[in-house]
């Protein structure tokens, strides 16, 4: 009678035994990752029209290739005459003015005062008068650092306009070439700038 007892002690120790075990290894199972659960297949849909028939691209255009650019003329002249196309041959229209030194006793010295004047001033000023002729006669006749009047030379006038004028009568042209270096031109006596009887000296 006890052996019955124990086989059936027995039997429901294990039931139990075996039920405590299967619920052990559920809950340490693990858990169903995201990418199983995004892996399950999902319901397809039919293609629709455009799927069908997918856009054509469109036509390509081609790029237009620029010309290839001109090359400059050479400024330096051709390699065969060595010819600059910039510098005309003509000869100058206006011919070189004559040397006061090679004019008449008179004009030489009406020069020669002019020069002697320009050279006065640069010793008090340390350069020569700058402007037109009126405005260089200005200074020369006091409007100056020191206020001293070195002109007119003698023998030469001044008109209403107060430039110093030549022996005809026309104004001088001052050019300065330097700050102690001045060229004195003249018309000359057909009194007209810019031909072969012009005169100029420094």
């Amino acid at each position: 009678m006890k052996s019955w007892r124990f086989g059936i002690l027995g039997l429901i120790t294990l039931v139990l035994l075996g039920n405590w075990i299967s619920r052990r290894i559920e809950t340490n199972a693990p858990a169903p990752s995201l990418a199983a659960q995004n892996d399950t297949p999902k319901p397809t849909t039919p293609p629709t029209v455009a799927d069908q028939n997918p856009p054509t691209p469109a036509a390509v255009r081609p790029v237009p290739i620029p010309p290839p650019p001109h090359p400059e003329p050479s400024r330096t002249g051709n390699a065969r005459g060595f010819e600059n196309p910039l510098v005309t041959s003509d000869p100058p229209t206006t011919p070189p003015p004559r040397q006061a030194a090679e004019a008449d006793p008179e004009v030489v010295v009406d020069f020669d005062q002019i020069s002697l004047m320009l050279r006065d001033y640069r010793s008090l000023a340390g350069e020569n008068p700058v402007g037109t002729n009126a405005e260089i006669m200005k200074a020369i006749m006091g409007a100056n650092p020191k206020g001293a009047q070195l002109g007119p030379p003698q023998g030469q006038g001044i008109n209403e306009n107060g430039e110093l004028v030549d022996r005809w009568g026309t104004p001088y042209f001052f050019h300065a070439l330097a700050k102690d270096l001045m060229e004195i031109h003249s018309a000359g006596p057909d009194r007209r700038m810019g031909n072969e009887d012009d005169l100029v000296g420094r």
